[in-house]
C-alpha cells in the first residue's frame, strides 16, 4: 500500500510498545528492552513516532533532541512494510518538526552495510562525517556517523525533495 498524502505518523504512547518491541526484535540482532522504549517516553529531551498500516503500529522512529542537535537513535519498519516509503515519511515528518522546534544538526549512527538505509539518509542530505569502529558488537562491524547540518535557514536541503518524491513515487 503506498504512502497517501493523508497518512501522518504521530507521537509514540506506552500502548504502543508491544508492538514496537516486535519491529525492534525482527529488526535488529541486538534489539532494545522494553525498558528502554518505556524510559524513553518518560523523557523531556526522546521524540517517538509511529506510523500506522492497517491498524497497527508499522514503523517507528526514536530520537533525542536537546537545544538545536537531534541524534536519531533508531528507525524501523515491519517487514510487511518495508519499501515503501514509511521510513522517508517518518525522517521528513521528524525533520520538519525539529527544523521548526529549531535543530539545526542531525546525527545518527548506521551499520557501513546498511546501503538501504545510507542512502535514504543520503537523500535527505546527511553525509558521513565519521566511523565508529565495531560499534555493533554482534558483528564487530563499524558504524558511519552521519550529519545533517540545516544550519539557520529551516528545513534540511531534502526536505523538499521528500514531498516530490511521495508525491510521485511514494517511496
Amino acid at each position: 500500500m503506498p504512502v497517501m498524502e493523508h497518512d501522518t505518523p504521530r507521537e509514540m504512547n506506552r500502548s504502543d510498545v508491544d508492538r514496537v518491541l516486535l519491529i525492534e526484535t525482527e529488526s535488529f540482532p541486538q534489539p532494545w528492552k522494553r525498558t528502554f522504549f518505556e524510559e524513553a517516553l518518560d523523557s523531556s529531551i526522546t521524540r517517538a513516532f509511529v506510523f500506522e498500516r492497517e491498524g497497527v503500529v508499522a514503523a517507528y522512529i526514536v530520537l533525542y533532541a536537546v537545544a538545536d542537535e537531534a541524534h536519531v537513535m533508531n528507525v524501523a519498519v515491519d517487514r510487511r512494510w518495508r519499501r515503501q516509503g514509511l521510513a522517508r515519511v517518518l525522517m521528513a515528518f521528524v525533520i520538519d518538526r525539529c527544523n521548526a522546534a529549531g535543530v539545526k544538526d542531525y546525527f545518527l549512527e548506521v551499520r557501513e552495510s546498511n546501503v538501504p538505509a545510507i542512502s535514504l539518509y543520503r537523500s535527505f542530505g546527511f553525509k558521513a562525517v565519521g566511523r565508529r569502529k565495531r560499534y555493533y558488537s554482534e558483528s564487530n562491524e563499524d558504524a558511519l556517523v552521519m550529519q545533517l547540518a540545516v544550519g539557520s535557514a529551516g528545513a534540511g536541503p531534502a526536505v523538499g525533495k521528500v514531498e516530490e518524491k511521495r508525491a510521485v513515487s511514494h517511496g
